[in-house]
């Protein structure tokens, strides 16, 4: 049986709002530059996941 590509009928091309640039205080720049860091490494590495090595709930336990 041959299946075929679907087909889009149309394509939304939004505008971009244009902008004036605005200055940001170096203080506030510093603020927002920790602000990414911390939500890439979250994003990147969870609190939920556990690294390879750390000793997940699945790994067994040995008496000894």
């Amino acid at each position: 049986m041959k299946q075929t590509a679907k087909i889009i009928g149309e394509q939304f091309n939004l505008p971009l709002i244009s902008t004036l640039p605005v200055a940001i205080s170096q203080d506030k720049q510093n603020e927002l530059k920790r602000a990414l860091i911390e939500l890439l490494t979250s994003a990147a590495c969870p609190e939920g996941e556990t690294r390879e090595g750390s000793g997940g709930e699945d790994e067994s336990q040995t008496n000894g």
